[in-house]
C-alpha cells in the first residue's frame, strides 16, 4: 500500500535532524573510504607477513602428513584385508569339497590360482590336526611358485617347483619332517581359538632370512564345531617397504612402521628390518641415524609405545636438524597394532614458503599502490550511479512499485538496476501471493469442523493450529452410512510437510475420505480406497498417515484403522494411562498395493479420556530443543482428566505453550480429545 503524502514528508523532516554523518556526499567519503582500508590492510600484511608464513607453512605440513598417513593406512587396510578375505574363500572351498584338509593334493590347483590373482599374498597354507599338510609359497623377488605337501600323518614334508600353470614339475627339491601343529601358525590359531594375526617373523630359507612376514590363520570347524585344522595366508611385509619407498614425504622425509615393542617392520629407505639376517631389529638400533634417533625420540616421549593412541605430532631434533615428527596407531583385527611413523626435516616445507612471503610482499607493495589509484578513479566513477540507486530506491520506498531504473554505466550497475525493477515487481507479487494465501487459510479454515458432534455417552473437542498460513494436519467427523446416533466416527490425518502443497493434498484426502463414507464398508477399506486414488494422483511422491476411528458407545468399543499413524492415548482414572495396541500400515500415498487392517479397543467406560493426534504436538520443541514427548501429554491428560473435553483440551494446549516458551512451532498442532461419560453427563 502506498504511503500517505503527509507520511513521505514526515520522513523527509526527520531526515533534516538526522546526525551530521548522513549529510556527507557519496562522492567524497567513497574515495576516502576505499584508499583507508587499502593502506591499513597493506601494513597489517607487511607487519604480520612472517607470522602467517610460518603458520601457512605449518597447517600445510600438518595437512600432507595427515594425507601421508591416511595413505598409508589406506594401503595397510587394503593389504590386511587380503588374509581374512581369501581364508573366507578357502573356508567354502573346503565346505564345498573344491579343497580338502585330508587330500591336500586337491587343494594344490585353488591355492595356486588364488595367489596368482592376489599377488599382495606371498603362501597358503592348510595344516589339518592329524598331521596332513600342504603350502603353495612365492618368495620375495621371484616370479616362481613352490608347492609342498604331507599327504599323510606319517609321511615327510616334499617340496616341489610348479610350472606357469600351477602343476608340479619334475621331482621334489626337499623333503623333511613337518608337524604343523607344532608350528607358530599354528598354535597362535589354536590359543586364540578364532581368526588371529600372528607375530611378525623372519622368513628363513636356506638357512638366510629372507624378509619379514605375518600371517592370518583361523582354526577350520567341521559341521558339528570340531577343530580340523587351521587355514593360513601369509604376507611379505616387504611390499610394505616397497610401497613406503614410492610415497612422497615431503622432499626427503621418510616413513617407517614399527610394532608396540619397537620392532621395526618397513622403512621408506629400503633399509633392512632384521637383526644380524635372523632376529628382530629394534627401531632405536637402526642403520639410519634418523630412524635411530626418531624410534628413540619416541620410547622417551611415550613409556610405553602401547599409550601412543591417535595422531601426535611434534617438532623436534633429530641428528641436530628441526624435524617434524608425526606418529599414528594403526589396527587391524586382532593383535595387528603396529605405529606408523613419518619424519619430514622443517626446511622441507619452510623454504618453499619463505620464498613466497618474499615474492608475495614485493607483489603486494606494486598492488597496494595500484589500487590506491585505481581506488580513487573507481570511487569517483561509482558515485554517480550510486546516487542514482539511492534516489530509485526512495521512489520505490515511498510506494511507487511501478518506478523503473536503467542504468548502462557497468555490467554491474545494468545488473543492479535489473534486480531493483525485479525486486519492485517481486514486491507487487508478494502482494498477491500474501492475499491469495490469506484466502486459502480461509478456505482451508472453512474444511475443518465447525461445530463438535453429539452423540450420547461422548464429550468431544478438537484444536488445529498450523505453523504456516496453510497446513497439512486434518481432523474431520465423519457421517458413515449404517451408524447409528451412539457412534462417533472421527478422522485425523497429517500429511508430509507444511504449507501449499500440504493443505492441497490435505484437501484431497479430506474430498476422498467425505464422498466414500455414502458407501458401506469397512474402516480399513476406506482407507485402502483413499491410498489408492491419492497414489495415483501423486504418483507416489507425496505421503501423509491418517487414522479412523469409530466409537460406540453401546458396545463401549472403539474400531480402528491406521495407516502409519501413532495410536491413541487412553487415561483410565482407575489404571492410569494407556495406549491402543500398535498397527496399521503404510503412510497413504506411498504404495497402491497396501491394504489396512481393522482392530478393535475393548472396555471403554465413563471416565476415560483419549487423545488422538499429530507428531507435532509431542514433537514440539522449548527453546533448548528438547521436545515436548508424549510423558507430558499425558501428565496434562492426567491432570485435567475429572474436566469436560473442552477444559482438557485448553490444560493441554496450555502445557504445550508454557513449556515450548517464545519458539515457534516447526510443524502443525492437531489433536482430538474424547471422553467418555455417563450419557446423562453428555453435552
Amino acid at each position: 500500500m502506498t504511503p500517505p503524502r503527509e507520511q513521505i514528508a514526515a520522513k523527509a523532516s526527520t531526515a533534516v535532524s538526522a546526525p551530521w554523518r548522513s549529510r556527507l556526499s557519496l562522492r567524497w567519503v567513497l574515495p576516502a573510504v576505499i584508499v583507508a582500508p587499502v593502506l591499513a590492510v597493506a601494513c597489517v600484511l607487511v607487519l604480520l607477513g612472517h607470522a602467517t608464513a610460518t603458520q601457512t607453512a605449518n597447517d600445510l605440513a600438518g595437512q600432507n602428513m595427515r594425507q601421508i598417513h591416511a595413505r598409508i593406512e589406506s594401503h595397510l587396510a587394503h593389504l590386511m584385508s587380503l588374509p581374512p578375505a581369501i581364508n573366507e574363500l578357502n573356508k567354502l572351498r573346503l565346505r564345498d569339497g573344491q579343497m580338502s584338509l585330508g587330500d591336500p593334493q586337491r587343494s594344490r590347483k585353488p591355492v595356486f590360482e588364488t595367489l596368482r590373482i592376489f599377488p599382495d599374498v606371498s603362501s597358503i597354507v592348510l595344516g589339518k590336526a592329524t598331521g596332513e599338510a600342504m603350502w603353495v609359497i612365492r618368495y620375495p623377488g621371484e616370479k616362481t611358485y613352490e608347492y609342498a605337501i604331507k599327504p599323510a600323518p606319517g609321511a615327510k614334508m616334499n617340496e616341489f617347483t610348479l610350472s606357469a600353470s600351477g602343476e608340479q614339475v619334475g621331482g621334489a627339491l626337499s623333503a623333511f619332517d613337518y608337524e604343523p601343529s607344532a608350528r607358530p601358525w599354528y598354535r597362535a590359531a589354536m590359543e586364540a581359538g578364532g581368526p588371529t594375526w600372528g607375530d611378525v617373523y623372519v622368513w628363513v630359507r636356506n638357512g638366510k632370512g629372507e624378509t619379514l612376514g605375518v600371517s592370518y590363520v583361523e582354526p577350520y570347524r567341521g559341521e558339528t564345531g570340531e577343530i580340523q585344522g587351521v587355514i593360513n595366508c601369509e604376507l611379505t611385509l616387504a611390499d610394505i617397504s616397497a610401497f613406503l619407498s614410492r610415497l612422497k614425504v615431503g622432499k626427503t622425509g621418510k616413513a617407517f612402521i614399527i610394532e608396540r615393542n619397537g620392532n621395526l617392520v618397513a622403512t621408506s629407505v629400503g633399509l633392512s628390518c632384521m637383526k644380524d639376517g635372523l632376529g628382530r631389529l629394534p627401531a632405536r638400533e637402526a642403520g639410519d641415524a634418523q630412524i635411530a634417533a626418531a624410534a628413540t625420540e619416541l620410547e622417551h616421549r611415550f613409556t610405553p609405545l602401547k599409550t601412543i593412541d591417535g595422531v601426535n605430532r611434534a617438532a623436534v631434533r633429530l641428528a641436530g636438524e628441526p624435524v617434524e615428527l608425526v606418529v599414528s596407531p594403526f589396527h587391524h583385527g586382532r593383535n595387528l597394532d603396529w605405529l606408523i611413523v613419518t619424519l619430514v626435516p622443517e626446511n622441507d616445507f619452510l623454504a618453499e614458503v619463505r620464498h613466497s612471503r618474499r615474492r608475495a610482499l614485493a607483489v603486494a607493495t606494486v598492488a597496494v599502490a595500484a589500487a590506491l589509484v585505481a581506488g580513487m578513479l573507481l570511487a569517483v566513477w561509482l558515485a554517480r550511479p550510486i546516487l542514482a540507486v539511492v534516489e530509485h530506491a526512495r521512489r520505490v520506498g515511498g510506494g511507487d512499485l511501478d518506478a523503473r531504473l536503467v542504468r548502462h554505466d557497468n555490467r554491474e550497475m545494468l545488473q543492479l538496476s535489473t534486480a531493483l525493477n525485479d525486486m519492485a515487481d517481486g514486491l507487487k507479487d508478494r502482494m498477491r501471493l500474501r492475499h491469495a494465501l490469506s484466502l486459502a487459510m480461509e478456505v482451508q479454515q472453512s474444511l475443518l469442523p465447525t461445530k463438535r458432534p453429539v452423540v450420547k455417552g461422548v464429550d468431544v473437542a478438537a484444536r488445529s493450529k498450523y505453523c504456516d498460513e496453510t497446513g497439512g494436519d486434518y481432523y474431520d467427523y465423519l457421517d458413515i452410512t449404517g451408524l447409528g446416533p451412539h457412534s462417533l466416527v472421527i478422522a485425523l490425518g497429517d500429511v508430509m510437510g507444511h504449507g501449499i502443497a500440504a493443505a492441497m493434498l490435505m484437501a484431497t484426502a479430506r474430498g476422498i475420505l467425505r464422498s466414500h463414507t455414502r458407501v458401506q464398508g469397512s474402516l480399513s477399506e476406506l482407507l485402502t480406497h483413499v491410498n489408492k486414488l491419492l497414489v495415483e494422483d501423486t504418483g507416489g511422491r507425496r505421503f501423509m498417515t491418517m487414522f479412523l476411528g469409530v466409537v460406540d458407545t453401546r458396545t463401549h468399543t472403539m474400531r480402528w484403522a491406521s495407516a502409519g499413524h501413532d495410536v491413541p492415548l487412553l487415561y483410565d482414572p482407575a489404571g492410569g494411562l494407556t495406549m491402543a495396541q500398535e498397527g496399521g500400515g503404510l503412510p497413504l500415498g506411498v504404495l497402491d498395493s497396501e491394504t489396512y487392517e481393522e482392530q478393535t479397543f475393548r472396555g471403554l467406560r465413563p471416565g476415560m479420556v483419549m487423545v488422538v493426534g499429530t507428531d507435532g504436538l509431542w514433537e514440539s520443541k522449548n527453546e533448548a530443543g528438547e521436545e515436548f514427548g508424549k510423558r507430558r501429554v499425558s501428565e496434562a491428560l492426567a491432570a485435567a482428566a475429572h474436566l469436560d473435553a473442552a477444559a482438557i483440551d485448553a490444560a493441554i494446549y496450555q502445557a504445550l505453550q508454557a513449556f515450548c516458551g517464545a519458539r515457534a512451532n516447526d510443524d502443525d498442532i492437531t489433536y482430538v480429545v474424547i471422553k467418555f461419560t455417563d450419557e446423562a453427563e453428555t453435552k
